[in-house]
């Protein structure tokens, strides 16, 4: 649009410019004719009369005629006093008598005696008047024309570019993961057929990203139920294996002195290492699934993860603020809740070197918020590309039809905030 604006004023430029042109060389051309044809007519009456003086001097007193003045002065070479003006002319506009007034004005010298001569002087200020008085209701016209032209022009354009401002509104949606916008039918048949190729693709995109959604979600669950069945054979096999293992020791221990020599140093280091084994095995449950999650709902299993981190590392003030309302939380929802909550401070005490990290989780307006902030060395969020904790934390998210917001800089920890709707 700026581009056609700028044409049009400048075929608004050249049709003034030749208007003014043609105006000058009117004014110009009127000059050089009243000159020649008063020149003609003093010179003819100046040589009927005997006296050539004195009748160039009652010619003089006439003084101011259409578009000339007549003068006579003394010296040869000199020039007429006081110029050639009208006071009594109906002057153009200042602009438009700089620009048609010529360069040089015309003027013709007819010696009537020998110290004495007839100047005929131009006067091109009536001429100018009269050019104004034709030239303006041109110019005029030219103006409503430029101005009218311009409101048709952008109407027109305006309403041919609504078809590309809403595509590009859509493909704006489509880049932002919005498959669900879809364009309208157009009049124009090219248009029209944009819109029906890019609803088609918008179509294919969305299905696909359900199919993926459905897909991650089911990868999901199948991933939790495996994990569950893991901890509950891991409780049931290899922690009663364990647990009968220590028995066994206990009782050889329990003989005392009718054991044979060293029966008893191997006793006492079977039943630590399967005490270890145990030790490790119940770390391993706790993370395949959390304990409580299912009888005592999210809040339970949040604190008793953080206590758990907490007794590992000591070095470190972990804080969770919860609520109770939290156990109304579907298992659904809570299990990937619990994960954000695991990976964020698996990742925070992995790499970030906090001293303290603050977790919060609580109801609001029907939406469950999760934050998680640490005062560890940060990462520019800019520059690092997130790594496949932080991945699996938006996929979380995102199958919850949530909104995860990743804050971070360099020496000034780590803010990690979730958004999820319950409804």
């Amino acid at each position: 649009m700026f581009a056609v604006t700028l044409l049009l004023a400048a075929i608004l430029g050249a049709a003034v410019w030749l208007v003014i042109h043609n105006a000058q060389r009117a004014v110009s051309e009127e000059m050089q004719a009243s000159i020649a044809l008063a020149g003609d007519l003093v010179d003819n009456t100046i040589r009927r009369d005997d006296d050539a003086l004195g009748a160039a001097r009652r010619l003089s007193e006439i003084g101011h005629l259409r578009h000339l003045c007549l003068s006579l002065i003394e010296r040869r070479g000199a020039s007429p006093s006081g110029g050639c003006t009208n006071p009594e002319s109906a002057g153009a506009p200042a602009w438009f008598a700089a620009l048609t007034r010529p360069e040089t004005l015309p003027e013709r010298r007819l010696m009537v005696a020998p110290d004495h001569a007839m100047v005929i002087l131009a006067d091109p200020d009536d001429e100018i008047a009269e050019a104004w008085q034709d030239t303006r209701g041109l110019l005029a016209l030219l103006v409503v024309f430029y101005l009218a032209t311009i409101a048709v022009v952008y109407r027109l354009f305006g309403r041919a570019l609504v078809p590309v401002r809403r595509i590009d509104a859509a493909l704006a949606r489509i880049e932002h993961g919005d498959y669900g916008i879809r364009l309208p039918r157009f009049s124009l048949p090219e248009f029209d057929g944009i819109a029906a190729q890019f609803n088609h693709m918008a179509a294919a995109l969305d299905a696909a990203q359900h199919e993926n959604r459905r897909l991650r979600e089911h990868s999901l669950r199948i991933q939790e139920d495996e994990r569950h069945n893991i901890a509950r054979e891991l409780h049931d096999e290899l922690g009663q294996s364990l647990t009968a293992i220590r028995a066994d020791a206990a009782g050889i221990l329990a003989r005392g002195d009718r054991l044979p020599a060293g029966v008893a140093e191997s006793a006492q280091a079977i039943a630590a290492v399967a005490g270890r084994i145990y030790d490790q095995t119940r770390l391993m449950m706790r993370r395949l699934r959390p304990p409580g999650l299912d009888e005592l709902g999210l809040d339970a299993a949040l604190e008793d993860h953080v206590a758990s981190r907490q007794r590992s590392h000591r070095d470190v003030s972990l804080a969770y603020t919860g609520c109770d309302r939290l156990a109304d939380v579907p298992t659904a929802v809570a299990i990937h809740v619990f994960r954000l909550v695991q990976e964020a401070l698996t990742n925070a005490l992995r790499h970030g070197r906090p001293s303290r990290i603050d977790i919060t989780v609580g109801l609001e307006a029907g939406r469950l918020r999760v934050d998680v902030r640490d005062d560890g060395d940060g990462f520019d969020s800019q520059v690092c590309r997130p790594g496949v904790g932080l991945s699996g934390m938006a996929e979380r998210i995102d199958l919850l039809g949530g909104q995860l917001q990743v804050d971070s800089r360099r020496r000034h920890g780590t803010h990690i905030h979730a958004d999820i709707p319950l409804a």
